[in-house]
């Protein structure tokens, strides 16, 4: 799942872009080893994080200070299921060129969702937030969630990174975004697709 993942990323039609993987806590070396092997022949960076604090804020903060391009002016977050299409970032970056715009989010999707009742319901479920939740949000109060969104860095590297104390860092960064001044973008396309399992 996770390399299918990273070809999806390394698909990107895009000049200039990195990949990194962070593998934040995984105990099992036989599931995370041959991942980063794939790492490697494939130019992605790669670190394991054993026993790391702070939840995914935690590892999310080591990699944008640790492995992050100096000169990367956009972050994204991708979760390890979702598969993201190759013009997310080309459709995506332009929209910072308004110097307020600190996040920019379209919509989540999902793959397989129709194979069962609870996946379909689910579905419609996230369906209704996208579609109309966060559009009636847009522009300055949009709510910034991971894997079809963007982050301006200075925005990211201002606010000191990601809350480690919060599970739930993608809400709680959007907010703190919005409270020091920054917009928040919600498009309306879907440029991915996470598994419903």
């Amino acid at each position: 799942m996770v390399i299918d993942t990273l070809r999806a990323l390394l698909r990107s039609n895009y000049p200039r872009y990195e990949v990194i993987l962070i593998d934040d806590n995984t105990d099992d070396e036989s599931l995370w080893r041959p991942v980063e092997d794939w790492c490697a022949r494939h130019g992605v960076k790669f670190a394991h994080l054993a026993d790391w604090p702070g939840y995914k804020s935690g590892a999310l903060n080591y990699a944008l200070r640790e492995l992050t391009d100096p000169r990367a002016e956009l972050i994204g977050v991708v979760d390890s299921d979702y598969q993201i299409e190759p013009g997310f970032l080309r459709r995506c970056a332009p929209a910072f060129t308004d110097p307020w715009i600190g996040f920019v989010q379209a919509p989540q999707d999902y793959r397989d969702w129709r194979y069962a009742r609870y996946y379909r319901r689910l579905y419609y479920s996230y369906k209704y937030f996208f579609a109309v939740s966060q559009p009636s949000r847009n522009e300055h109060t949009a709510r910034f969630s991971p894997d079809d969104g963007l982050i301006r860095r200075v925005a990211l590297d201002e606010l000191g990174g990601w809350d480690e104390w919060c599970i739930t860092e993608d809400a709680e960064l959007s907010l703190r975004l919005l409270r020091a001044g920054w917009s928040g973008l919600h498009l309306d396309q879907s440029w991915g697709f996470a598994s419903c399992r």
